[in-house]
């Protein structure tokens, strides 16, 4: 994705609700929003993790959690 994503003072999960300054979301709607996509698009969790490569004896979601986050707290030093 290469253009910016700015808040637009409404909740991104789609509920309406106003947001603070500077938000995405309310308290946990990040969350909804994420699961709604999941289920949506992909039908659930297992689907969604095969449909990126995430099975066993492929990419392994926490290794390269520990990877990307290994990378972020680099790049800050």
């Amino acid at each position: 994705m290469s253009e910016r994503i700015l808040p637009t003072g409404k909740c991104f999960c789609g509920c309406g609700a106003d947001v603070p300054r500077g938000s995405f979301f309310l308290s946990g709607h990040d969350r909804i929003a994420e699961t709604a996509v999941v289920l949506v698009e992909y039908g659930s969790v297992v689907e969604f993790l095969a449909a990126h490569g995430y099975v066993p004896n492929g990419k392994n979601p926490s290794k390269e959690l520990k990877a990307y986050r290994d990378t972020k707290n680099n790049s800050k030093s």
